[in-house]
């Protein structure tokens, strides 16, 4: 697998910035003015990419399955589930393009999650320039087999899957050589407890596939996703909402426009802070070291052909001279000059062994 996945021009991997998406997801309310909205908070907050949901859900969903059967018949009451799902949660089609636009217009990447070919057919006319592939279709090979063929980066998310299922999909998309993938951490909870969430998992994943990983996240705020920074996630994907409150099934756990700005502030913030993996000292360390450190100073007044003791020396700041780690090249030898209380001892004041 590629350990630089490029999408346009945003250069994802070791030594550059995390990529972060927001994603509006049914939390559009139906509404263009709340999508223009979330467009320009992830705008304002510095996203890098902004994903919608595009599907077919008289095909994605059984017509028996009802409301009750996904547990929110409290929300919208006891329905069809692929009706509340076409006339609630899905944005409307005619709707893409002019998003699309608007999304290219604050510079940012508009993405969506991939169901079936025939969406990324119809939003590759608007340029869609990566595939996400959500947790429910990990293992619908049926799907990869289709989308596969386009070769467009691939973020992979893992909810609900076995170490054995991540396995086989990379290994179809190792098989079929297609080696841009990312590979997101994932709980397809809504939202996850803290001990469900396992982000060692991403860890887990960079040891055992050797590719690039990212969380896909559905906590109720940024720390794990901070956490995960740490972990070596270099793609954040967050939920997002203008009010946690609004009625829809994603509200309560997405995050609001000032956790938004939050959110990209930290990320910015530890992935600056995380630096080198080999330790390197800064210019300002090094200078601080002469200021900091402690050298070899004379305690006393030392007289000319006098020993130096440890009772007529101390260990005192600045560093500048002699370092403390060299003492046993100072005790015993004799002074050459006089040496006045306070002066940093210096290898010329001191006599060399004949």
């Amino acid at each position: 697998m590629k350990k630089i996945i490029n999408i346009e021009g945003k250069k994802i991997g070791d030594n550059h910035p995390v990529f972060t998406i927001g994603e509006i997801g049914s939390n559009h309310n139906r509404s263009k003015k709340t999508v223009i909205s979330l467009i320009n908070a992830c705008s304002e907050a510095g996203f890098d990419a902004v994903k919608f949901q595009i599907y077919d859900a008289e095909e994605a969903f059984s017509k028996k399955e009802t409301t009750k059967d996904v547990k929110l018949n409290k929300l919208y009451g006891l329905k069809p589930w692929w009706k509340v799902a076409r006339d609630k949660i899905l944005m409307p089609r005619e709707w893409f393009e002019e998003m699309f636009e608007y999304v290219r217009k604050k510079k940012m990447i508009p993405l969506s999650a991939i169901h079936r070919l025939e969406d990324l057919e119809f939003l590759k006319k608007f340029g869609l320039s990566a595939i996400k592939i959500a947790s429910i279709d990990l293992n619908y090979y049926q799907l990869h087999e289709k989308i596969i063929k386009f070769k467009l980066p691939t973020l992979i998310s893992t909810g609900m899957g076995s170490s054995e299922e991540i396995s086989q999909t990379l290994n179809f998309y190792k098989k079929n050589k297609h080696d841009k993938v990312i590979l997101l951490h994932c709980n397809s909870l809504y939202p996850p407890k803290n001990n469900q969430i396992n982000l060692r998992n991403i860890l887990y994943f960079q040891k055992r596939f050797k590719i690039l990983t990212g969380f896909s996240d559905h906590t109720v705020d940024n720390f794990n996703a901070f956490a995960s920074i740490s972990l070596g996630a270099k793609v954040i994907e967050k939920h997002i909402t203008l009010n946690k409150k609004f009625k829809g099934p994603d509200h309560p756990f997405a995050i609001e426009p000032h956790e938004m700005k939050n959110l990209i502030y930290g990320i910015r913030k530890i992935e600056n802070s995380l630096g080198f993996y080999e330790r390197k000292l800064s210019k300002s360390e090094k200078l601080n070291r002469k200021m900091i450190r402690r050298s070899i100073v004379a305690k006393s007044f030392i007289n000319k052909n006098e020993k130096i003791s440890e009772g007529n020396i101390k260990y005192a700041r600045p560093g500048t001279g002699i370092p403390t780690s060299e003492y046993k090249k100072v005790i015993g030898k004799i002074a050459k000059v006089d040496i006045e209380p306070e002066t940093l001892i210096k290898f010329s004041m001191i006599k060399k062994n004949k």
